[in-house]
């Protein structure tokens, strides 16, 4: 009867202890798939912006939260536990993109959120002469 005890505290132990370790799995691949759908939002917005843009977020293409939705969902598309929830543009005074992308991630123990943003500035116009996408960092 002891090693039946024993046999079963044991499993469960080691059950409790994957439990955890697959929730904090399910959570990293959360966060950098957040990232990684910010990066793909906003190279998908700058690439929407017209070379005239003000850099105010009313001369933001009226489709550019809808673009950068598309980007982040076809980003986390193939993973099924990290589902995006929410996704922010807005463009800053030195012509920068901001995206912002929150998923949620579900483990075993429950679901994590994740925040990451993105900043991009469209190809300058001495990438233009160059015939190459530059873009100065943010």
């Amino acid at each position: 009867m002891d090693s039946s005890l024993s046999i079963l505290r044991l499993f469960s132990v080691l059950t409790v202890f994957l439990a955890l370790v697959i929730s904090l799995f399910a959570r990293q691949v959360g966060a950098a798939a957040a990232q990684g759908a910010a990066d793909a939002a906003a190279v998908a917005v700058t690439d929407l912006v017209p070379a005239d843009w003000d850099c105010t977020d009313a001369g933001l293409p009226s489709h550019a939260t809808a673009t950068a939705a598309q980007a982040a969902v076809d980003r986390t598309a193939q993973l099924a536990a990290v589902q995006p929830t929410a996704v922010e543009v807005h463009a800053d005074g030195t012509c920068s993109v901001i995206v912002s992308v929150r998923v949620e991630s579900h483990g075993w123990l429950g679901a994590g959120a994740a925040l990451a943003v993105a900043c991009r500035r469209p190809a300058s116009s001495v990438g233009a002469v160059l015939h190459a996408p530059v873009a100065p960092p943010c």
